[in-house]
């Protein structure tokens, strides 16, 4: 066959396919990044050195999004700009800027791969997955741009859009939803350990600058955190109506970083802390991240704090020294992602249920003696409706849904080819029969 006649509608199937390949890699990534770590990756493997790298730390975050943004802009539109005859600068959508877009993925995954091999010697399998699908997308995509740029007839489609469409939806929220049904195992062995054996489990599994800020005698929760991440700002209020239930049994600390946020944004909240009054200011940075220096000096109006002292503190060498320090220190522990949050000693990382943070705090002695057994008055403690479950049932109602509707439109679409080709043979027999007669 030549390779300028194969039918459009067979490229475009390799496209979708391949998407779908980049698609569930991407999914589980992004369960890993922003979620729950190490529910795909495991701990120590090649994917957690990539993500705790350097280049990680500064741009790992954004890869999962963009896989997802990516190729689900790719297995979509292969439905819409199959027939479409748009052009754009006197180039076809079909046959040029979609595929163009496709070539310069790939260039961008292989780039990707030979930083991995050569600046951080290691290969996360979930990236490579991604990468490998993007380079394969390649071959339909310049079999797109080399082919018959004629009106010819597209070959009948392989499967209905209905299919298509449920197993998208199948695999970009099945990894999501199991990520997030299943929450970090908090290890109950504490539930029963004395205060002397719970503290010994501090001492074994806690990071030393984690542990630096803890008070015997307390919950200790630290937190890492940055405002301008919104896994933290969703996690704040919550993490704060839950705190409040304990009251004086907490111990909390929370560390910044400069994470889609400058670094002034985490001095000004050092200076706060000084001032007495960094929860306060806290409140106005999750609520409201400042996009510029102005925002940083309306919340600390807000907070009545000093705002020529408070300035000054920002700029100084004291708090960018100290954030700095900060960021070194988390580094070394093995920061994943924020939030992360310390309870004793066990580590949460991602958004999780409140539940999770709940079943945590419950573990510590000084709650279980003041509980006298009972655990904390639900009345008292945040009602949170964990959706989770809800949603994945939803989502695998409307794909099963989809996959039927798909398949019925397919099955009918086949009966409907085979009435019509039974038809024609009939006609066509027909019409030899009359000849014969006239013979």
């Amino acid at each position: 066959m030549n390779i300028r006649t194969i039918p459009r509608e067979w490229l475009y199937t390799a496209i979708r396919v391949l998407s779908l390949s980049a698609l569930i890699f991407a999914s589980m990534l992004t369960v890993d990044y922003y979620m729950s770590a190490n529910t795909f990756c495991h701990e120590g493997a090649s994917c957690e050195v990539v993500a705790k790298s350097e280049f990680g730390q500064k741009y790992g975050i954004f890869l999962p999004t963009l896989g997802l943004v990516a190729y689900s802009f790719f297995f979509l539109t292969s439905f819409f700009f199959a027939k479409t005859r748009w052009k754009v600068f006197g180039k076809s959508t079909r046959t040029f800027w979609v595929p163009l877009a496709i070539i310069c993925s790939a260039l961008g995954a292989l780039l990707f791969i030979i930083v991995q091999a050569i600046e951080i010697k290691a290969f996360c399998w979930l990236c490579m997955g991604i990468d490998t699908s993007a380079i394969l997308m390649v071959i339909p995509a310049v079999l797109l741009m080399l082919g018959d740029k004629s009106d010819i007839p597209d070959r009948p489609r392989i499967l209905h859009p209905l299919l298509w469409l449920a197993f998208y939806i199948g695999i970009v929220s099945g990894p999501i939803s199991w990520g997030a049904y299943h929450p970090p195992v908090i290890d109950t062995s504490a539930a029963t350990a004395s205060a002397a054996e719970f503290q010994a489990q501090i001492d074994e599994k806690v990071p030393e600058f984690i542990r630096s800020k803890y008070v015997p005698g307390k919950v200790n929760v630290h937190e890492i955190s940055s405002f301008g991440c919104p896994y933290c700002r969703k996690l704040h209020p919550q993490l704060t109506k839950l705190l409040a239930v304990y009251g004086d049994k907490i111990n909390f600390v929370r560390t910044t970083l400069p994470i889609h946020m400058s670094v002034d944004a985490c001095a000004a909240y050092y200076c706060a802390q000084k001032e007495g009054k960094g929860d306060q200011f806290a409140e106005c940075m999750f609520e409201e991240p400042p996009q510029s220096a102005e925002g940083i000096v309306k919340h600390a109006q807000h907070c009545e704090l000093p705002e020529k002292e408070f300035v000054a503190c920002i700029q100084s060498e004291e708090a960018q020294k100290a954030v700095e320090a900060d960021r070194i220190a988390v580094k070394e522990c093995g920061f994943k992602g924020a939030p992360t949050v310390w309870i004793d000693a066990q580590t949460i990382v991602g958004f999780q249920d409140i539940s999770v943070y709940k079943n945590a705090i419950e573990l510590n002695p000084v709650v279980r003696e003041a509980s006298s057994g009972k655990t904390t008055d639900a009345a008292d403690a945040p009602s949170v409706l964990t959706t989770t479950p809800i949603l994945f049932g939803c989502f695998m109602a409307l794909t099963a849904l989809l996959a039927f509707a798909g398949i019925g439109a397919q099955c009918v679409s086949m009966k409907r080819k085979s009435i019509a080709s039974t038809d024609a043979d009939d006609v066509a027999k027909k019409d030899e029969a009359k000849i014969e007669e006239k013979g």
